[in-house]
């Protein structure tokens, strides 16, 4: 019988691949949110603010980024063994993307532009965590311990550490997204231009919650959008 951490790593979500059984130290929302498979729609509230140079807007238009937007957004998530597609809409505006893994890594195709990130764990440890001991789904059980000495993608900062320029919610147990690769129509970008991309995912109040902030050089901010999702449905 397979233990634990390999059942995780055969689940056909993306997450649970890509954090093998760090993904049941993440908090009960998220674990909500990326252990579902087929097709999901979840609703909820954000605010987007938009750049306002001229740079600014071009290249968001290029990525397909949303407009400035306060109010309702709805996410659709189309998950299955090969990847996931994310429709997000806010708005009259629509932000689409498809994501994949990797050699542990999520990479997401946002139009011509494609980014790797390593998922991290950071902020507090969930409570469940805390006890020592955390239950699976399969109904088998792994210890805090366990689940730490599995964790390849630490890059030497711990798995639970706070990722630098990690911004609102950097406190509150969730992931933390470092961006590690860029390219652009196949063409490899210089990683330091994209130090301004910064994206959190995180619970608080027991709700999902995502902060998420992308700037370069010269231009400045491209978008910075934030808000929840009722993920209990």
């Amino acid at each position: 019988m397979k233990n634990a951490p390999e059942r995780l790593k055969t689940r056909e979500g993306l997450y649970p691949r890509v954090l093998g059984v760090r993904f049941v130290l993440l908090p009960r929302t998220l674990r909500l949110l990326h252990g579902r498979g087929g097709r999901q729609r979840y609703r909820g509230e954000a605010e987007v603010e938009r750049g306002p140079g001229l740079c600014s807007r071009l290249f968001a238009r290029i990525a397909g980024l949303p407009k400035a937007h306060v109010g309702p957004i709805e996410v659709e998530i189309d998950a299955g063994p090969r990847g996931e597609t994310w429709t997000r809409r806010f708005g009259k505006s629509a932000m689409r993307s498809r994501l994949l893994e990797r050699d542990g890594l999520v990479f997401e195709r946002l139009g011509p532009m494609r980014f790797a990130f390593a998922l991290e764990l950071s902020g507090e440890l969930p409570e469940a965590a805390a006890s020592g001991v955390l239950s699976l789904q399969t109904g088998a059980a792994v210890t805090v311990s366990s689940a730490l000495n599995h964790s390849p993608m630490s890059g030497g900062m711990g798995p639970l550490s706070m990722s630098e320029g990690a911004d609102d919610g950097a406190n509150e147990p969730g992931l933390t997204w470092r961006l590690v690769r860029v390219r652009a129509l196949g063409l490899p970008l210089p990683l330091g231009w994209f130090g301004g991309v910064r994206a959190r995912e995180f619970e608080r109040d027991g709700r999902y919650r995502f902060d998420v902030r992308a700037a370069l050089p010269g231009i400045g901010l491209l978008v910075h959008y934030q808000g929840w999702l009722d993920v209990e449905g």
